[in-house]
């Protein structure tokens, strides 16, 4: 009789065993049959929107269109413009104007001691408000490269001698018949004073020579 009671309880705790472990087992079994259900149902999307009222719209929602461009980077600022400027090559010259005139004066030196502005050359070219200018009517001798020491005693003679000219007051400036530059850029003028042509009076002191003798020789 014992032995048929402990059977009995045997089985009972069997039971209630088995009982428990088969209700653990159900949340488990539920979950798998929700996921197995969403799956089939996504992968027979079609055939399940038959079954469905017309009202329910089951429509995917649309992804946003791309517009081609990658926007996770970093968008750059706008460019600047930089400001415009010409080359220094484009800008407007500024032109002298021609030294043509009455009244003109300054005080000369030599170049070379003043820089290139109211300063005497040689004894027919001078610097004057920035510009050079060269006596179009004598051709005087030369202090550099002179042929002899005759030509470069008489070629400093001239120079110093146009320096104490220009110096002595007040001049006037006029144009050379149909030119008004040289070969090398110097504007040709004819210096007067008092009527005179200041290149004539060193003519006539014999420290340069006329225009028209530009042959004859200093030695």
């Amino acid at each position: 009789m014992a032995a048929a009671s402990g059977k009995a309880r045997r089985k009972r705790r069997k039971s209630s065993t088995g009982s428990k472990a088969r209700g653990a087992l159900w949340p488990w079994v539920a979950a798998l049959a929700v996921v197995g259900g969403g799956i089939a149902i996504s992968e027979n999307m079609q055939t399940v929107r038959r079954w469905l009222p017309a009202s329910w719209n089951l429509k995917p929602a649309s992804a946003p269109a791309s517009s081609g461009k990658d926007t996770s980077a970093p968008i750059p600022p706008a460019n600047i413009p930089a400001p415009t400027t010409k080359p220094a090559g484009e800008l407007a010259k500024v032109v002298p104007a021609d030294l043509v005139g009455k009244s003109f004066s300054g005080t000369f030196y030599f170049c070379g001691t003043s820089g290139l502005d109211n300063c005497v050359v040689d004894g027919a070219t001078f610097w004057f408000r920035k510009q050079q200018i060269r006596l179009a009517d004598v051709s005087a001798p030369r202090t550099e490269d002179a042929a002899c020491p005759q030509e470069r005693s008489k070629g400093f003679a001239a120079k110093v001698r146009l320096r104490d000219l220009l110096n002595a007051g007040p001049f006037e400036l006029t144009d050379w018949p149909n030119k008004n530059e040289d070969g090398a850029g110097r504007q040709l003028r004819v210096v007067m004073r008092n009527g005179s042509s200041i290149g004539q009076q060193l003519v006539r002191e014999g420290v340069v020579h006329r225009v028209t003798e530009t042959s004859k020789p200093w030695c």
